[in-house]
């Protein structure tokens, strides 16, 4: 008998083995392990490759050359200019015109260490010696066909006279680099409605600012300044301090400004009435060239002009030199921008020291206010002022000068005023420009522990003087006048400062000159701080 057909799984197995599925499972996953464990193998007797390190790139970021940006010339509101149908009593306008000096070393310049040595060895490829070019810019952003002057001694040297235009300024090493620079403004009206001196630094933009020490009272004028340079906008957060504490600023306290543009607030539409006001500015977006314009007139008398650059920050220890005592007795202007109320003592030091009976001790700042404080009986001369706060404030000085009456029974004695502001503690050198109108003023200095200065002029040619060492002793002013800052038979165009003692040497220079007829006109301005841009930034690129 023959074997009956076995039936076929329809899927194409026998039935057997769809009777008995377990069976078979085993083997298929044996089977399919197989090539995994042949390829396994076949990997095994290859060498691994080699480990690759993997290097992050390291490079350096030098600083580049200085943009600075000069206030221009003083600009009063075009109302306060108007004289409706009377030519006779139309306001005569301040002078358009303003000197820039720019003074730039190279940061191994010797005039920096107080030595006077020049290089042959580093030159350039044409065989000029290397120094720091300067270059100004009027404001279409045409560069201003003025030399720099410079000698062996890596000092250039920068002067534009009479320039009626807001200026910037570039500053850059000879290898690229930012150079030991100061650039200092300068505008004069000898005579008129703004008959006026004003000395104001060159500075780069920035995003804060504050103020301190104008007024908004009737005949006075004082304007914030918000120039926009970039070519982003910016929205700049604005806040008045007063008196009576911060200022309801009313739909005022954000301010935009367009790329390329300037945005006026005057500080009297907002806080009229008061003798004394502080301003702070917080930027957000591109930062901001800023400063503050004050003028000031008594009825038909010419009361003074500055034009104001920021302040240094708010701090515990204030030292302001070139406090100046002529007919008037100086103010010394307080401001708390903290939320809480703070205490200060005030010190007023003289050319033999602390005067004893102008201390002042205790003085309550309320949080967010202005206090004025008048500076009574001192003596005739230049004084420095020190206030020890027990919280961070802002201090300026004001100091003002008279000069005879005018013909004429409703004019009165003309006056100048100058705000001194805070000098930074030197570091281990520093180099001021000085006023490019001329030959006058003097070099205010204080120490706080006795210590040595040497100074080193430097002329408008970029040559340089013999250095002049001074014992500074503690406490006590010393004025150095600008006939001992000659080089050769000429005046000196700056000054290299190289203190013995890092942080404990304050300086300002004091500008007062005639205004052609018996009169003196007055400004002070801080001796600055080097940036810490000598040194290259090493930077590391990361996954």
């Amino acid at each position: 008998m023959s074997e009956p057909d076995r039936p076929v799984d329809p899927a194409g197995g026998s039935a057997a083995a769809s009777r008995h599925p377990g069976r078979l499972r085993p083997l298929l996953a044996l089977a399919s392990l197989l090539p995994l464990a042949l390829g396994a193998g076949a990997l095994a007797t290859i060498d691994p490759p080699a480990l690759t390190t993997v290097e992050r790139a390291l490079t350096s970021a030098e600083a580049g050359g200085a943009r600075l940006w000069c206030p221009g010339p003083l600009d009063p509101p075009q109302e306060a200019l108007g004289a409706g149908s009377d030519a006779d009593l139309a306001v005569v306008p301040p002078s358009p015109a303003v000197d820039v000096r720019t003074v730039a070393l190279e940061p191994t310049s010797s005039l920096l260490f107080g030595r006077i040595s020049g290089s042959e060895t580093r030159l350039e490829e044409d065989g000029t010696v290397r120094s720091p070019s300067v270059t100004a810019y009027g404001e279409d952003e045409q560069p201003l066909v003025v030399p720099t002057v410079s000698r062996d001694l890596g000092a250039s040297v920068h002067t534009v006279s009479g320039a009626e235009d807001t200026l910037q300024v570039q500053a850059t090493g000879s290898e690229g680099g930012r150079p030991v620079a100061d650039s200092v403004q300068t505008t004069v009206t000898t005579q008129g409605d703004y008959r006026s001196l004003s000395m104001s630094r060159c500075l780069p933009t920035a995003t804060s600012a504050s103020f301190l020490g104008v007024s908004t009272q009737r005949g006075s004028s004082s304007q914030l300044v918000l120039r926009n340079p970039g070519d982003r906008p910016a929205t700049a957060a604005v806040q008045v301090w007063t008196a009576d504490g911060p200022a309801a600023m009313a739909g005022r306290s954000q301010v935009v400004v367009a790329p390329r543009t300037e945005q006026r607030i005057l500080l009297e539409s907002i806080v009229p009435g008061h003798d004394q006001v502080g301003v702070a500015v917080e930027v957000i977006g591109a930062p901001l060239a800023m400063h503050v314009q004050a003028t000031q007139r008594e009825g038909l008398t010419p009361g003074g002009a500055e034009i104001l650059g920021p302040l240094d920050a708010a701090s515990r220890e204030i030292v302001v030199p070139g406090v100046r005592n002529d007919q008037s007795a100086p103010t010394l202007v307080l401001a708390n921008s903290q939320g809480e109320d703070t205490t200060a003592t005030v010190t007023v030091l003289g050319t033999a020291g602390a005067l004893p009976d102008a201390g002042l001790e205790d003085i309550e700042i309320p949080a967010g206010a202005v206090v004025a404080i008048p500076l009574e009986g001192l003596p005739q001369g230049d004084h420095a002022v020190r206030v020890d706060a027990a919280g961070p404030v802002h201090a300026v000085v004001r100091s003002e000068v008279t000069a005879p009456d005018l013909p004429g029974d409703t004019i009165g004695s003309p006056v100048d005023f100058a705000l001194a502001a805070p000098a930074p503690a030197l570091r281990t050198h520093a180099v001021a420009a000085l006023p490019a109108g001329g030959p006058a003023g003097h070099l205010s200095l204080i120490a706080t522990q006795d210590t040595q200065l040497t100074l080193v002029p430097i002329g408008a040619d970029g040559s340089a003087a013999e250095p002049l060492t001074l014992e500074l002793s503690e406490d006590a002013v010393q004025l150095v006048p600008v006939t001992e800052l000659q080089v050769g038979t000429a005046a000196a165009a700056g000054v290299a400062l190289v203190p013995e003692v890092p942080g404990v040497l304050h300086a300002s220079w004091v500008q007062q000159q005639s205004d052609g007829a018996e009169g003196q006109l007055l400004s002070v301005l801080p001796v600055p701080l080097v940036p810490d841009t000598a040194e290259a930034v090493r930077v590391r690129l990361a996954e």
